[in-house]
């Protein structure tokens, strides 16, 4: 009887060991493809670098939009200024 438990503990350890091996790999392949996914492109900003989700990247857009918007108004209210002397 003792054998037999030995046995059927043997072959479960066994099982969950395959099980666990599988599982690994599988895990491994979805890691290689987020990597892949997540690498930068070659002519990436640098500002986009690091970037992992689109709140992320939507922010970083506003952010730059607002900058080149303020550049404009300075640029105009400038000009405006020169004309006026």
């Amino acid at each position: 009887e003792m054998q037999a438990a030995l046995g059927k503990a043997e072959k479960d350890l066994g099982d969950l060991r395959t099980g666990h091996a599988d599982e690994k790999k599988n895990l491994e392949e979805e890691l290689g493809k987020v990597k892949s996914v997540m690498a930068p492109a070659e002519d990436e900003p640098v500002s986009a670098q690091g970037l992992t989700t689109r709140v992320e990247l939507v922010g970083v857009i506003k952010s730059l939009g607002e900058k080149v918007v303020s550049g404009v108004t300075y640029g105009f209210n400038n000009a405006v200024a020169q004309l006026k002397i």
